[in-house]
C-alpha cells in the first residue's frame, strides 16, 4: 500500500526556499529580505547591543560610579602653588645652575655658608649632575690618592735613616718610642714598601726585638714585622 501527498496542502511560504513558478531573486535581494526579517536575532554586529564591555561603553551597573579608585592622583602633591611660586621656583633654579653644577664636580671650591637648592626628589636617585660629576669625582680622588702615596713614601724614605739610629740606641726609652714610629709607618701601603726596601731598617727591627725586654718595643716591632710579612717582598727581607 502507498502513500500519497495531498495536492491541496499549502506549502508554507519560505523566502530561501521558493517554489519552482517564483524567480530565483538576487543576491542583493536576498540580503535585503535577510535583514528586515524579525525573527531573525540581532547578531551585534549592526546594532553593537551585545558586543559592549560595560567597563568600556560606561552602560555598567550605577554602583561601579560609587566605588572608591584605587589610587588618588593627587595623594602625592597635598602642597599647592601658585603660578608666582613656580615661576620663582623655576628662576631660581636657573640662576643657580652653574653652582649645582660646581657643587657636584668641585665641591671644595665654593663658598662657606652658601645654601644651593636641590632637585633631587629621591636620595636614591642621583641627579643628572650628580651623575655627570661620576667621573671627574673618580679621577679627584685617584689623584689625591697618588699624592698622599707619593707624600707617604717621600716621608718614610726621609725618616728611615733616623730610625734606624734611634733603634741602634742603648737608651730602651728611645728604642721603644722609634719601634713604636716604625710600626706606624707601617700601617700604610707606600711607608710599608719603603721598609721594606730597606734591609738596614729590617734588620734593625729584628735586633730591637730580639735584644729589648720592654713591652712596647717588643709590640711596635711584632706589629711592624707583621705587616711586613703579608707581602712576599717582606718575608723574603725578614727571613
Amino acid at each position: 500500500m502507498s502513500y500519497q501527498m495531498p495536492q491541496n496542502r499549502t506549502m508554507s511560504h519560505n523566502p530561501y526556499n521558493p517554489s519552482p513558478d517564483m524567480p530565483m531573486p538576487s543576491a542583493k535581494e536576498q540580503t535585503l529580505m535577510w535583514q528586515q526579517n524579525s525573527y531573525i536575532g540581532d547578531s551585534g554586529i549592526h546594532s553593537g547591543a551585545v558586543t559592549q564591555v560595560p567597563s568600556l561603553s560606561g552602560k555598567g551597573d550605577d554602583d561601579m560610579e560609587d566605588d572608591p579608585l584605587m589610587f588618588d592622583m593627587d595623594q602625592g602633591f597635598s602642597q599647592n602653588f601658585t603660578q608666582d611660586q613656580v615661576d620663582d621656583m623655576n628662576q631660581q633654579l636657573s640662576t643657580t645652575r652653574s653652582q649645582r653644577v660646581r657643587a657636584a664636580m668641585f665641591p671644595e671650591t665654593l663658598e662657606e655658608g652658601i645654601e644651593i637648592p636641590s632637585t633631587q626628589f629621591d636620595p636614591q636617585q642621583p641627579t643628572a649632575v650628580q651623575r655627570l660629576s661620576e667621573p671627574s669625582q673618580m679621577l679627584k680622588h685617584a689623584v689625591v690618592n697618588l699624592i698622599n702615596y707619593q707624600d707617604d713614601a717621600d716621608l718614610a724614605t726621609r725618616a728611615i735613616p733616623e730610625l734606624i739610629k734611634l733603634l741602634n740606641d742603648e737608651d730602651q726609652v728611645v728604642v721603644s718610642q722609634a719601634a713604636m714610629m716604625v710600626h706606624q709607618l707601617s700601617k700604610k701601603e707606600a711607608s710599608r714598601h719603603a721598609i721594606m726596601n730597606s734591609p738596614q731598617m729590617v734588620a734593625a727591627l729584628v735586633r730591637a726585638l730580639s735584644q729589648s725586654n720592654d713591652l712596647e718595643t717588643t709590640k711596635g716591632a711584632v706589629g711592624t714585622l707583621h705587616n711586613l710579612s703579608h707581602h712576599r717582598q717582606g718575608l723574603l727581607a725578614i727571613f
